[in-house]
């Protein structure tokens, strides 16, 4: 692979990721990097003027989103379209992309609801980026190595270890470890490149925000794919239950309420929700859980 033909998207979304986590950003700075990008300024409007974000009053300027709707929301939602067009373009199997980018789109709405909901000690905006970025190394092997990408998969589905099977395939590097190395291309920050990782440090009541943030991005997608997959999630629930206040419903009602709009931020979004069966899946969860509090 060459780092090279990787999507161009590194100065803009770069750029957006620093402004977004800087104090004092105003509404302008934020506008004229997004005016950089014709694409990206058209898609960004289409998105806020979406049934998902629309408050029903037309709004025709990037400043006058970021009045709407926050310096946060329009700075997550420019890195987001930017990613999902750029990945969609790079690559041939639309479908698998599309399912790929709409679990990681899924897993950072639970995360960022997660911790507005739980007041960890971490940023919504920070949990939502580092969630959706967790999966980058796997959407880049798809994308670039599909034929590598499927043979791991299989292998995964005949009851070997993932982890292992990427390592032989990848030259010793895993999903994880490949997105990390693309993100230092990119330039992205550390906090965002260690929460990538699959084996974070055990947490504990005085852990640092980096810290949590890779726990949090860790279960939001592993729990995500798990109930999509219609496997069993009781164990990953327990183990992160205590330190993320969680019951067995509320991540599973988080999940329903984010399919039920998320289609608004792009047809890649839209078309992966009905691929998936995202809201079918999630109600067998739901009842399951109904099914076992009343046993």
């Amino acid at each position: 692979m060459n780092l090279s033909e990787l999507p161009a998207i590194s100065n803009h979304v770069s750029e957006l990721l620093v402004l977004t986590r800087k104090e004092g950003t105003s509404a302008g700075e934020l506008a004229q990097v997004i005016l950089k990008d014709l694409s990206l300024t058209n898609k960004v409007l289409q998105v806020v003027n979406s049934a998902y974000y629309s408050r029903g009053v037309p709004i025709t300027t990037i400043e006058r989103a970021v009045t709407a709707l926050g310096l946060k929301t329009i700075g997550e939602l420019a890195v987001t379209v930017s990613l999902l067009e750029d990945f969609l373009k790079s690559g041939v199997e639309k479908e698998g992309i599309s399912k790929l980018l709409t679990l990681s789109l899924l897993s950072a709405h639970l995360c960022k609801t997660i911790a507005q909901r739980k007041r960890l000690l971490i940023t919504p905006e920070e949990a939502y980026i580092c969630a959706l970025l967790h999966e980058l190394g796997r959407i880049i092997i798809f994308i670039y190595l599909p034929h590598v990408h499927r043979r791991i998969e299989m292998a995964a589905e005949g009851g070997c270890s993932e982890e292992n099977m990427a390592r032989l395939m990848l030259k010793g590097l895993s999903y994880a470890e490949v997105g990390m190395e693309i993100a230092r291309f990119w330039n992205f920050s550390e906090t965002i490149i260690s929460a990538m990782t699959t084996n974070p440090e055990p947490l504990d009541k005085s852990a640092s925000s980096d810290l949590y943030l890779q726990h949090l991005a860790l279960f939001g997608n592993r729990f995500t794919r798990l109930v999509v997959a219609k496997q069993d999630f009781s164990a990953l629930l327990s183990e992160y239950s205590d330190l993320l206040q969680l019951d067995r419903q509320e991540p599973l009602e988080i999940l329903l309420k984010t399919s039920e709009t998320a289609g608004g931020i792009s047809g890649i979004v839209h078309y992966g929700l009905t691929r998936l069966k995202v809201r079918s899946r999630l109600f067998w969860a739901l009842d399951a859980c109904n099914r076992q509090a009343v046993a």
